[in-house]
């Protein structure tokens, strides 16, 4: 059955506000506990096991996470069905975006799920997540894997910036012309940053380590304190 178009508005406007809240939320916290990566194994592992000890973690999980993603997945693979691409009436930068937050949307409907059942469900096909970061660290070394995650990070940021402007759009926050045209660089912008540190944070993972933020050097790629830290105890490793 054919939707009316007020049906058509309500589905686009449920679909943009989950892909901001709480998909965008998740994917913030995300990008924030992946970059204590850059501090070694100590310090991002110790991120995820607070994660892990939050009270109703399961709960959590499937409420917060995984029923919004398979929600804004399922309506963004219908929008990309009935999409209608190269809109001669649009100008050719809006007719590029628009596609490209429909490529990304596929290519992270992959992603996602791959990423989810080689990390946190990791022990399902031999794997251990006692340590993260040592597991991720392991994944990494693969070329084509590695290439993988930069092309998921970049789809990711890409997606979350510009639906941020659709967001706006779909939702009424910005009725001007010119104030479309600034928010719609700024959301450029935001996947720009979010893209940079993101794949920082996987070079982290890396032999050579990421790119402080702090000290504008590599950082430890290994468990240990970062640089800034007094020398631990004789005779005792660093924990933090």
């Amino acid at each position: 059955m054919a939707l009316t178009d007020q049906q058509y508005f309500t589905l686009r406007r449920l679909q943009s506000l989950t892909g901001v809240l709480p998909v965008g939320v998740f994917l913030l916290e995300h990008w924030l506990t992946n970059a204590f990566a850059l501090g070694g194994a100590a310090a991002y592992n110790e991120k995820v096991d607070f994660l892990r000890s939050l009270p109703y973690l399961f709960l959590l999980e499937i409420f917060g996470i995984f029923v919004p993603i398979a929600f804004h997945a399922a309506l963004g693979c219908w929008i990309v069905w009935e999409a209608k691409f190269n809109n001669r009436a649009l100008p050719l930068r809006q007719n590029a975006l628009f596609t490209l937050q429909r490529v990304t949307g596929v290519l992270l409907l992959f992603f996602i799920p791959y990423h989810v059942l080689t990390t946190r469900f990791a022990e399902w096909f031999g794997g251990s997540t006692h340590d993260l970061f040592a597991l991720m660290q392991d994944k990494l070394q693969n070329p084509l894997t590695f290439a993988l995650y930069v092309a998921g990070v970049l789809a990711a940021s890409f997606h979350f910036g510009n639906g941020l402007w659709g967001f706006a759009i779909h939702w009424g926050l910005l009725t001007s012309k010119a104030a479309q045209r600034r928010w719609s660089l700024a959301a450029l912008l935001i996947a720009l940053a979010f893209g940079l540190t993101g794949i920082n944070s996987l070079l982290a993972f890396g032999p050579l380590g990421g790119l402080s933020p702090l000290r504008l050097q590599p950082a430890a790629a290994t468990g240990g304190a970062p640089h800034a830290a007094a020398p631990a105890p004789s005779g005792q490793g660093a924990t933090r």
